[in-house]
């Protein structure tokens, strides 16, 4: 198992904040302040932003914390909307996707175990920021780099 090399203490308002294309990710602790032990992103999504469409993780567990709005998960079991205060356990090689089906915008913190996944997020800010159009092919290979493949539901 890998030890945290520090505490890490982040201020309110402080982190990596990455403008992507369906919303605002802010990475509050990163792999590599947590030795890779875990990650934590802050999201804000749109009014009907999709979030991500559905995808299996091979390399990481995720855990959503909705902090405010409401945010709709795909899963293989059907479609559940979450509210404020709720909460979903992914583990590795569940398929899922999440979208904010509502006319208010959702917040959540995501919890990446182990770290990592905040690489993906980093890339497609890049892309975009670099005038890249963001194409379900390019998110697809983006998350490939990160053992995520796509899912469909049947």
């Amino acid at each position: 198992m890998t030890a945290f090399p520090d505490i890490v203490i982040g201020a309110p308002g402080e982190g990596e904040v990455l403008e992507l294309p369906f919303g605002v990710f802010t990475v509050r602790i990163s792999g590599d302040q947590t030795g890779g032990a875990l990650s934590v992103v802050d999201s804000i999504l749109p009014a009907g932003a999709l979030g991500a469409t559905p995808h299996i993780h091979h390399g990481h567990e995720e855990y959503f914390l909705i902090t405010a709005g409401e945010v709709t998960f795909d899963t293989a079991d059907g479609v559940l909307a979450v509210g404020a205060g709720g909460s979903v356990s992914v583990p590795r090689g569940q398929p899922h996707g999440y979208r904010n089906t509502t006319a208010e915008p959702a917040t959540l913190t995501t919890l990446f175990t182990p770290a990592g996944y905040e690489t993906y997020f980093r890339a497609v800010a890049e892309a975009s920021a670099a005038g890249e159009e963001i194409t379900p092919a390019l998110l697809t290979a983006l998350r490939a780099q990160q053992q995520t493949t796509p899912a469909t539901f049947t």
